[in-house]
Parts: structure tokens; C-alpha cells; sequence
């Protein structure tokens, strides 16, 4: 059976957060873990609040937050601007309260400003309940949660293989949505990764390749084509009905080019005739559209 963590997380950091404050331990336990980008890499955080209208930091909520979706989702805790509640009034001219805006910071570095923000890393949690890690077994500290409803347990080191492992087959999803991304191992439906920051955990040459990959797949996706030069390989959408393309943002090179989808093996093939002062050649290219 695979291990699961509970979902109200949110709440249980929460509370065990104010409890130390109250009885004067120690803050070594992170509650919270953020991409920051100053420091560029994952680093513990901590949320600050804001009028969601006027965005000033002299705010006071009518709740506390209860989970994720309160504080990454907008419009849904309200309360009310210290700083200018006629203001926040004349904006909002009484049709809807004033709401709070949640963000984070990295508490690992000195404040650069309002402006020096950090992306939450939601899965990513504290394992309060020494729940081991679905691949290893091994009990780690702090793990990442699947976004599936089994809430599946994965230590950071079995994350970072599972990405590279799906990243070097290229087996990651071109969600419509949310963008190249992974689902819960264990197949799960309706686990996709959401913030995908969470890959920044993998190291700079291979989010690199990820962002690469993804701006391939994307560009396959839009009915583009990839300059086939050794050592391009640029993106390049092209013009319905336009047969001769230059890779201007590139290598530089123009070639026309035609395209026949052969539908029984799943393989685009792109027959490139290149045109050139000093050489001319035939390139055929196979891109594999192995969608899922």
C-alpha cells in the first residue's frame, strides 16, 4: 500500500508553527517552502498578507487561512485595509468586500523590497507524521505530497530521479493547461503538478533541458516545425500555406519545406530542401509525436 499525507497539512503547520512561537522553542522546523528567486533555489518562507486593492501591508484578515486554496487562490478571505478604507471603498464603490492577498517571501535572505517575492512550493511539506517515501521507504524530512486524492509520499531524492528519469524519455505531459509537466507515479487521476517550480529542484543544466523539451513540445503541439540545421534546432510556427521558411531568431538559414503526416506509424516527416550559394542537400527529419 502506498503512503498517504493527510491533506489538511496546511492547518497542522499552522498550528504547530504558533505553538512554538507560544511555548519559546526553537524555530527549527520549516513550515513553509518557497522558489526563491534571489537565492535561486528551494529555500523555507514564510507568507505575508496584503489588501488585495491597494496593496498595502496594513491589512487585518477576519480569518485565519484554513488551507492552500485560501491563500493561493484569490478573493478568499476578507478583511480590511488599515492603511486607506476609503480608498479600498471608492475602488471597490461597496459591490464587493475588501479581500486579502496572500504572498510569500524567503526567510532565508535579507528583504530586497516588496517587490522580492518567492513562488510557493505547496507540495512540499514537513513530514509531521514520519510518513516514508512510496519509492525508497525511507522516512525524510521534508517530502513532497502528489496533488492526488490518495496523497501520495515521496522523499526530495526519489523526486528529483523521477524527473530526470521521465525527462531524459521524455515521457513528461504537454497539459493544455498547466504546461510540461508530471503526474503521481502511481497513476493516479488528476495528480498533475500544478507549480511547476516544484522542477526546480532538478539542477540548472537539467531545467535547462526541461524548459527546452517543453518549448519543443509546445511548438509541435501548435502545428510548428523545428529547424532541422545541426545545432538550431529552433522553434519556428509557421504561416498556413507558406512553403518556405527562414529561421530568423536562429541559425539564420532559409529552406523550403513540405509535410506529410503518415498517420499508421505516428511520425511526422519533414523532406527539407536547403538552398544555399555553395551547397544544396536533401534532409529528411522524423520527429516522434508520441502524445499519450
Amino acid at each position: 500500500m502506498f503512503s498517504h499525507e493527510d491533506s489538511n497539512s496546511f492547518n497542522s503547520t499552522t498550528e504547530r508553527q504558533r505553538s512554538q512561537s507560544e511555548s519559546g522553542l526553537s524555530k527549527s522546523k520549516v513550515h513553509f517552502y518557497v522558489f526563491c528567486p534571489t537565492c535561486k533555489a528551494m529555500k523555507s518562507g514564510k507568507i505575508r498578507v496584503r489588501c488585495h486593492f491597494c496593496k498595502s501591508g496594513a491589512f487585518t484578515v477576519h480569518a485565519d487561512p484554513q488551507n492552500w486554496n485560501d491563500v493561493l487562490k484569490p478573493k478568499q478571505i476578507t478583511g480590511t485595509c488599515e492603511n486607506s478604507p476609503e480608498l479600498c471603498s471608492d475602488i471597490l464603490k461597496n459591490v464587493e468586500p475588501t479581500f486579502a492577498e496572500f504572498y510569500f517571501k524567503c526567510s532565508e535572505h535579507t528583504s530586497l523590497g516588496e517587490q522580492d517575492g518567492a513562488v510557493p512550493l505547496d507540495l512540499i511539506r514537513p513530514n509531521l507524521r514520519d510518513i516514508p517515501c512510496l519509492a525508497c521507504a525511507d522516512v525524510s524530512d521534508p517530502v513532497l505530497v502528489f496533488p492526488c486524492q490518495e496523497k501520495h509520499v515521496t522523499c526530495l531524492d526519489c523526486f528529483r530521479q523521477y524527473c530526470v528519469t521521465r525527462l531524459m524519455e521524455r515521457q513528461f505531459w504537454q497539459h493544455p493547461e498547466l504546461g510540461y509537466t508530471l503526474a503521481c507515479p502511481a497513476g493516479c487521476p488528476d495528480s498533475f503538478i500544478k507549480e511547476v517550480h516544484h522542477f526546480r529542484l532538478l539542477t540548472d543544466a537539467q531545467y535547462a533541458q526541461y524548459q527546452r523539451f517543453g518549448t519543443e513540445e509546445f511548438v509541435l503541439r501548435s502545428g510548428g516545425v523545428l529547424c532541422p540545421q545541426p545545432g538550431c534546432g529552433m522553434g519556428i510556427l509557421v504561416d498556413s500555406g507558406c512553403n518556405k521558411v527562414a529561421c530568423i531568431n536562429g541559425c539564420g538559414v532559409s529552406y523550403f519545406y513540405f509535410i506529410n503526416w503518415l498517420i499508421s506509424t505516428r511520425f511526422l516527416c519533414y523532406s527539407t530542401y536547403f538552398v544555399g550559394c555553395v551547397y544544396k542537400a536533401i534532409i529528411s527529419v522524423s520527429v516522434d509525436v508520441r502524445y499519450g
